[in-house]
């Protein structure tokens, strides 16, 4: 992927600290080969991200950037004219909290979470939205325990995209993205879940 993305300087450099994380067993030094692995990958990412379509700008989050998941989540987010449909089997409060305001008034907002996974703090906090929120609708349901293992934001019934983390732990301790289903696994995808949406239980 290095050598790919255009830079034979940093291919080269990738190849030689790959070896030190490898066979290194100075801690020192295995630790600088890590953070120079590490480097070159966030350069080789911002590289590629500069070629890719706008719709895939910005999706790339490092470990720790609050904002800027923030801001990738926002972008899909403020693109919902009807609905956005918030998969996330360990959903909790910040889902609310920090996010959800993103999505415009009047967009209806579903958030289907695991029983299994759920965190206690989503059902008080639904709740609290749909007594104070009245132009922001809210929906939240349950699937049946272990059912759920994908993260994703359906756009208006028709835009799925892939979030790698949970909301609730969004880039705080390791890199996410934020990216947009192109082929015919989308429509799988969607279709799967609405059925599940359909049989789900109410919060």
């Amino acid at each position: 992927m290095v050598e790919a993305a255009g830079s034979s300087l940093d291919a080269a450099g990738f190849v030689l600290a790959m070896d030190a994380v490898i066979g290194e067993s100075n801690s020192y030094r295995h630790g600088q080969a890590v953070s120079k692995v590490a480097s070159i990958l966030f350069r080789t990412f911002a590289r590629v991200e500069s070629q890719s379509p706008p719709n895939l700008q910005g999706a790339y989050i490092p470990a720790g950037n609050a904002f800027d998941a923030l801001a990738a989540v926002a972008r899909v987010f403020s693109s919902a004219t009807t609905e956005l449909f918030i998969v996330d089997p360990y959903s909790d409060e910040k889902l609310l909290r920090d996010f959800a305001p993103l999505a415009a008034e009047n967009v209806l907002l579903k958030v289907l979470a695991d029983p299994f996974y759920v965190k206690s703090s989503l059902k008080p906090a639904v709740e609290r939205w749909q007594s104070q929120f009245q132009n922001r609708p809210l929906e939240a349901r349950l699937t049946s325990p272990r059912q759920l293992h994908d993260r994703l934001i359906i756009v208006d019934d028709k835009e799925v995209w892939i979030v790698t983390q949970s909301f609730a732990h969004l880039a705080e301790r390791a890199p996410a993205s934020v990216s947009r289903f192109e082929s015919e696994a989308a429509d799988l995808k969607l279709n799967s879940y609405r059925t599940m949406w359909a049989a789900a239980q109410p919060i």
